[in-house]
């Protein structure tokens, strides 16, 4: 019989069926899969319905970590509550709203009875539940918005009241927000951890880099109602409309000139401040733009193409 997770071909006696409780186990086979593996295996899905007793063996073994790293967090959470003498359940939200990638829970101890999610603990379930109508407690004395968590209502009064918490030390520029911070932080030291699958392309913030992958898939769920042109990202579509509209936000504060795009307008104000960037390595002339450097480059090679050459 072939093996559900190796591809390994094994005898009946040595395997064991997905769909059938085993001994004593409180789960089904198919539930600890889901919980290990992240896999969802459906009866009658054309598949093999048996696992080996090897990859059962190593199934029992990783479930038995991950639940071992889930206790020593939370403890590790109660104990810092009570050092902050704070609320637990502020601590567990910690985790969850300031991290740039809020982690997927794959250990299906709890699940909402609204909406079937699962999470590994009964205080992330309740965190999850506020989420759901009715059960935005925390409401603002300025604007009365209400939000499903205390810490993101103390984020959002922030917008009130101007105050921005958050410094970085090396450019000194400060946000509201511990997780705006974070990102920030990653346009000093170059870092960019989110990889795309298909091209290796990395990028600072996993949003970005799933709105990315959409270019891949040919994925453009943003149209222009106007002219029906489609767009990968929001904001996208927002500049395009100004073009239709001919709405110009952003203006030049020195000269008064209005640009459709932000981008725009930083670099057309590179004009005033004679900021030169680009530089030719061969005269070493120096220009605001790039696409005029290269233009120039291309006199240096007599009108060659320059697919071969790398500049910054």
């Amino acid at each position: 019989m072939e093996c559900r997770l190796c591809l390994g071909s094994a005898p009946a006696e040595s395997s064991v069926s997905i769909f059938q409780r085993p001994g004593p186990h409180p789960e089904r086979l198919e539930q600890r899969i889901r919980t290990g593996c992240q896999i969802y295996v459906k009866r009658g899905d054309g598949l093999p319905d048996t696992v080996c007793l090897s990859c059962n063996t190593n199934l029992e073994s990783l479930i038995s970590f991950r639940k071992a790293c889930f206790r020593s967090h939370e403890t590790s959470q109660l104990r810092l509550a009570d050092c902050l003498n704070i609320k637990t359940e502020e601590v567990f939200l910690e985790d969850l709203i300031w991290d740039d990638e809020p982690s997927q829970s794959t250990i299906h101890r709890k699940d909402s009875d609204i909406c079937l999610k699962p999470f590994p603990s009964e205080s992330e379930l309740i965190l999850h539940k506020r989420s759901h109508p009715g059960e935005k407690r925390f409401q603002c004395d300025y604007c009365l918005k209400s939000f499903s968590y205390k810490n993101i209502l103390v984020g959002h009064l922030r917008t009130h009241t101007g105050e921005k918490p958050y410094k970085c030390n090396i450019c000194l520029k400060s946000s509201a927000y511990k997780y705006k911070l974070v990102i920030h932080l990653r346009t000093h030291t170059g870092e960019k951890p989110y990889q795309c699958e298909i091209c290796l392309k990395s990028f600072t913030q996993k949003s970005n880099r799933e709105t990315h992958k959409k270019m891949h898939a040919g994925i453009k769920p943003h149209k222009c109602e106007i002219c029906l042109k489609s767009y990968v990202r929001k904001n996208e579509l927002v500049s395009h409309l100004r073009t239709h509209t001919g709405e110009k936000p952003y203006k030049c504060e020195i000269c008064l000139k209005s640009f459709t795009r932000k981008s725009n307008l930083e670099k057309h104000k590179k004009l005033h401040v004679g900021t030169k960037l680009h530089k030719c390595d061969i005269c070493l002339k120096s220009f605001i733009y790039k696409k005029r450097l290269v233009t120039h480059l291309i006199s240096h090679m007599g009108g060659k193409s320059l697919t071969s050459v790398n500049f910054v």
